[in-house]
């Protein structure tokens, strides 16, 4: 799952010129008026709105705090489409009031007018502290470092008098069979917490602290909600004859025995082999193989004969 910083092809650790610089670059690069990319327009608007978001500090402090997916979940509806035209301001299609690369709409300087719609009650009062973690990591008990960040400029942190920006570094305990977006009480999983608990208790009685397990893509996979999917390589002999293939899981080797007369086209299933889902939706996702046929660039003598024999033995019989 790709997030803003993804997106824009930035790091983390951003300046906001560099943000600002991505962001017309690609605005650019994909506006749906100068781009034949049949994406173009998903791939403008995913840039939109992950400028929208990082380009605005308190929203960029909104995003680390509740992480990509239920940043989306949660405020998709109340932000992005919703966004001010100020924030739009030197975007990408608006340089020298040229309006051809970026926002589109009627308002100042060519970009749309949007109106602030209030933020939902529900999470005024609720803190999300992210922790990263790997796939494999899902199925494990695991000790992780997290940060939360008092920003005293933050509603959610201003009904105190305590206004000194203050960073805490801790440690917590994440159960084993977690899964995206699961949301875990701080209290129930911080390390040698007292001080912390004992804080957040006394300046800010009226919030809410949960850890939000998000969890990090692996290379060689492609996620789609909790399914997995990998392209893998197979030789052509055992698409025909058959045979038993080892597929690395998340959980270790996979072995899967393929039948004879197996059709590259066709997708192999490893079910329970993917992402955990909520134990009130079941298990687990499936593991998904998209075959493609290995095709050898070089044939020793033995193995060009014994091909040249498959060849004929499959040719059409002369008729005489």
């Amino acid at each position: 799952m790709r997030n803003y910083y993804d997106i824009l092809g930035i790091s983390r650790d951003a300046t906001q010129e560099e943000i600002k610089n991505a962001y017309r670059k690609l605005a650019k690069k994909y506006h749906p008026d100068s781009s034949s990319d049949e994406d173009s327009k998903e791939r403008f608007q995913e840039i939109q709105e992950a400028y929208a978001v990082l380009s605005n500090p308190d929203k960029r402090q909104k995003y680390h705090y509740y992480g990509h997916s239920a940043y989306r979940d949660t405020f998709h509806s109340y932000d992005f489409t919703h966004t001010s035209s100020q924030e739009h301001e030197h975007c990408g299609a608006c340089d020298g009031g040229d309006c051809s690369g970026g926002c589109s709409g009627h308002g100042e300087n060519g970009c749309h007018v949007h109106h602030p719609h209030p933020e939902p009650d529900f999470f005024k009062h609720v803190v999300r502290i992210s922790v990263h973690l790997e796939m494999e990591e899902t199925f494990q008990t695991v000790t992780k470092e997290a940060v939360l960040i008092e920003y005293p400029s933050t509603p959610i942190f201003s009904a105190s008098r305590h206004t000194a920006e203050k960073e805490w570094k801790f440690k917590v305990i994440i159960p084993a069979n977690t899964y995206e977006n699961q949301l875990i009480p701080l209290e129930d999983v911080i390390c040698d917490g007292e001080e912390l608990i004992h804080h957040l208790h006394a300046h800010y009685p009226n919030n809410l602290y949960y850890v939000i397990i998000l969890v990090n893509d692996r290379p060689g996979y492609t996620r789609k909600n909790y399914h997995l999917y990998m392209d893998y390589t197979i030789d052509f002999h055992t698409l025909v004859l058959g045979g038993t293939i080892k597929v690395p899981g998340l959980n270790g080797e996979l072995l899967f025995s393929v039948p004879p007369g197996t059709s590259p086209e066709q997708r192999l299933r490893f079910p329970s082999e993917g992402m955990n889902y909520p134990p009130k939706i079941g298990k687990r996702g499936d593991l998904y193989l998209n075959l493609h046929i290995r095709i050898p660039k070089q044939l020793t003598p033995e193995q060009e004969f014994a091909f040249q024999m498959v060849r004929k033995a499959f040719e059409e019989p002369t008729a005489t």
